[in-house]
């Protein structure tokens, strides 16, 4: 006779109890029955009420919370955490000047610290609200109670629970009946499984396999190569009806689909490629020969760079005289083998979509500048120039102009081979530049200084030309500059 061991069945066990629920028609026997609760040393109490009722909290001996608390530490260690991440990155591991500021903890240091007290202090209030709490809690064992569902209607309920170490079941009962509530009720445990069905399971496991389809398919989309087209989900912006360039048509009459450009009119970005405004120069006065071979003058002469000083004597030689003669007349500068060679053709004036050749690095072409303003010399135009300068070019050239901004004064401290101190704007020679040169080199650099053409509009840099030209007038200004009606106040001044 074979032995078999005994099944095990899954009987359900029955439901115990979590505690008693009393029932309440307004919240002054709810206080009266939750400080009776208090006064005989139960903790571990709950108020259900459809709306706020005030003094509950003390009523049911319900201590302040020490949340506050934990917020205010986890805010401090947010705090602490930036400043010694700061001090770490830029005081230690990675020392780096950023605007002469000293390394580690500085003013600059507060948005950072400020950002992760707050972040710090954020997280630990919500998570330690949950954690406090018992939350989240999927079920209550009072939801069983088909009386609860009045909660938050107009019914008062009081909840003492079984897990609090003075709970007795008798004595509770007996202390919430002596509070003569509308009903009282034993709340059981829920009888409902607590383990999820295999479906369920299965539909949640199919589920996240599913969720892993497309990563799976954009990793092997990146990791491998096709030759089949892209997936079109709007097909307009890749077959959409259009002609390119160099083919056929039958909607002009020419049957070309490139249209020429309508006459009298300019294309887009060539504009500034022709107006002196825009170049300091006039490209209408620019011949043929200049534009082969365009005279070049030495970066010396810009208002960037002063490598040489301003009173170098120079020679009385023959070269200085023909390179003197050169720079008044760069027609007669040519060798005269190039001279001889030269075609009739070509001093011709230039067709104006024909520009002069680029330069070689670090040179400045010798082009017919304009010497005068083509903006109004007025209150206005020097204000706005003033206000430029102040911010784009007194940083090196000073606000006086005399090569001593913070930048070179900065430089010239630490002693840099490779800096180049800027130029003087008081110069002979600087002042001696007409106007289109300022701005050419303005629009364009020079050595060290960069192109401002992005940073400024056309306008504004011919206003720091004024400027410009204002601050060396005032170097070398006289009585006669003065008008007459401002003479006697000047007088006076002295």
């Amino acid at each position: 006779m074979s032995e078999h061991k005994p099944r095990k069945t899954s009987e359900p066990k029955p439901p115990r109890s979590t505690g008693w629920v009393a029932e309440f028609s307004n919240e002054h026997a709810l206080l009266e029955a939750a400080r009776k609760v208090r006064d005989s040393g139960y903790t571990k109490t709950d108020a259900f009420t459809p709306f706020p009722v005030h003094g509950i909290d003390e009523a049911l001996g319900i201590k302040p919370t020490i949340l506050p608390f934990i917020v205010l530490c986890a805010g401090t260690t947010g705090l602490l955490t930036a400043l010694l991440m700061q001090w770490w990155m830029n005081g230690v591991d990675y020392k780096y000047i950023i605007s002469g500021k000293p390394f580690g903890i500085t003013p600059a240091s507060i948005p950072v610290s400020f950002e992760l007290t707050i972040l710090f202090s954020a997280f630990t209030s919500v998570f330690g609200m949950l954690a406090l709490n018992g939350l989240p809690r999927l079920s209550n064992p009072i939801f069983t109670n088909p009386r609860f569902d009045r909660a938050t209607n107009d019914r008062f309920f009081l909840y003492v629970d079984a897990g609090d170490r003075y709970y007795n079941r008798e004595s509770v009962k007996e202390l919430l009946s002596s509070a003569h509530p509308d009903s009282l009720d034993e709340v059981m445990e829920d009888p409902s499984p607590t383990t999820l069905p295999r479906p369920i399971w299965l539909g949640a496991l199919l589920l996240v396999l599913t969720g892993l389809i497309p990563a799976m398919i954009v990793l092997n989309m990146r990791a491998g190569f096709s030759d089949l087209p892209r997936w079109h989900v709007f097909f307009d912006m890749d077959f959409q009806p259009k002609k390119k360039p160099q083919q056929t048509t039958t909607i002009f009459a020419d049957g070309r689909t490139m249209r020429p450009q309508v006459e009298g009119t300019i294309a887009r970005g060539q504009l500034t490629e022709q107006d002196p405004f825009y170049l300091g120069w006039d490209p209408s006065k620019v011949t043929l020969a200049e534009v082969r071979n365009p005279i070049l003058v030495s970066t010396q002469d810009t208002a960037a760079q002063d490598p040489v000083p301003a009173q170098d004597p120079i020679p009385a030689t023959e070269p200085a005289k023909a390179e003197s003669a050169a720079d008044a007349n760069p027609a007669e500068a040519k060798p005269a083998e190039a001279a001889a060679e030269q075609k009739p053709a070509d001093t011709a004036v230039a067709p104006a979509s024909q520009p002069p050749a680029a330069p070689a690095a670090g040179a400045t072409p010798n082009l017919p500048w304009i010497d005068r303003l083509p903006i109004a010399a007025d209150e206005e135009h020097m204000k706005l120039g003033k206000s430029k300068y102040d911010i784009y070019c007194s940083t090196c050239h000073g606000y006086s102009g005399f090569g001593d901004g913070l930048v070179a004064q900065r430089a010239a401290s630490l002693l840099q081979d490779t800096w180049t101190p800027p130029s003087s704007l008081h110069l002979d020679r600087i002042q001696k530049q007409a106007v289109g040169q300022i701005f050419h080199t303005i629009s364009k650099g020079q050595g060290k200084m960069a192109s401002y053409a992005s940073s400024l509009t056309p306008k504004e840099r011919w206003a720091i030309v004024l400027y410009v030209k204002a601050l060396q007038r005032s170097r070398n200004a006289t009585i006669e500059d003065v008008p007459v009606e401002q003479r006697s106040q000047l007088s006076e001044s002295k």
